[in-house]
């Protein structure tokens, strides 16, 4: 365990909390402790220098850490704890993905400073299975493109995809380079970015194979998120099974409150 000061270099890159910014100081310095812990600058185990130590060296008031702490320790990345041997410690990482608005694997390391990767398991035309033909709205022997693909945060798998693509929409595909986004192939190569989707999150256990893969043991939890994908006139262009590792990653869902079909009428102005 490493007990860390301020003038430990890799606390040396701080946040700029001085210039213009939409964001307020407190989320400025969660989004840079996350960086540093889901890099792995920071390790589990590695004790934060005090409360007292960072406010000062960030120039703000332990009120505007204390939020900053509470939200990253909400992600599950720091422990917190009082008494005499007590302080902020980091804990194993868990990257968060957050499916409010559609972005791919690729962007969404990105957004972490982490390097995305992927390694193809499969890439081939075959005829769908029944499920698979019935969510791409396939007449019966149209065939798909499957794409098997491990992706990597940082060189450490943390999900498993299984993406089906109707062939004939997006001919020749399998010749791309399919360690990159998909998503992106789609929208430059083809003209159809992904607009909608219906996606379904549930629980599974690791099997033989996918166990190997992910690097997790037979029975492990994962999280599978099924999803449909859709192109801007509603016609579905994707059908897609995304095992994640859940020590690894969690999913984050932003939801509104329904109000109901009343909720159109009263909101409407009068005629």
């Amino acid at each position: 365990m490493r007990v860390l000061s301020m003038d430990d270099g890799v606390l040396a890159t701080r946040p700029d909390l001085g210039g213009p910014s939409e964001q307020p100081a407190h989320s400025r310095i969660s989004v840079w402790l996350e960086k540093l812990i889901v890099s792995g600058r920071l390790s589990p185990g590695d004790k934060l220098p005090s409360e007292v130590e960072i406010a000062g060296a960030l120039g703000v008031s332990r009120m505007t850490l204390r939020q900053a702490l509470a939200a990253i320790e909400a992600k599950g990345l720091i422990r917190r704890s009082r008494g005499r041997f007590g302080g902020n410690f980091v804990e194993t990482p868990r990257l968060e993905f957050d499916h409010t608005g559609l972005p791919g694997f690729t962007e969404q390391l990105r957004r972490l400073d982490l390097a995305a990767g992927a390694r193809v398991i499969r890439a081939l035309t075959r005829q769908p299975t029944a499920n698979v033909r019935h969510a791409l709205r396939l007449k019966s022997g149209a065939p798909v493109h499957e794409i098997i693909r491990i992706r990597s945060a940082n060189n450490t798998p943390v999900l498993l995809e299984e993406t089906y693509l109707p062939a004939a929409r997006f001919p020749r595909l399998l010749t791309s380079d399919l360690t990159g986004s998909v998503y992106t192939l789609m929208a430059e190569n083809f003209d159809t970015p992904v607009f909608s989707a219906d996606e379904h999150i549930e629980a599974a256990s690791a099997s033989e194979s996918s166990a190997e893969l992910l690097g997790v043991a037979v029975g492990d939890p994962l999280l599978v998120v099924t999803r449909t994908a859709y192109d801007r006139n509603g016609v579905p262009v994707e059908f897609s099974h995304d095992f994640f590792r859940s020590d690894r990653t969690r999913i984050r869902v932003k939801s509104s409150v329904d109000r109901g079909p009343d909720a159109e009428v009263e909101s409407s102005p009068a005629s």
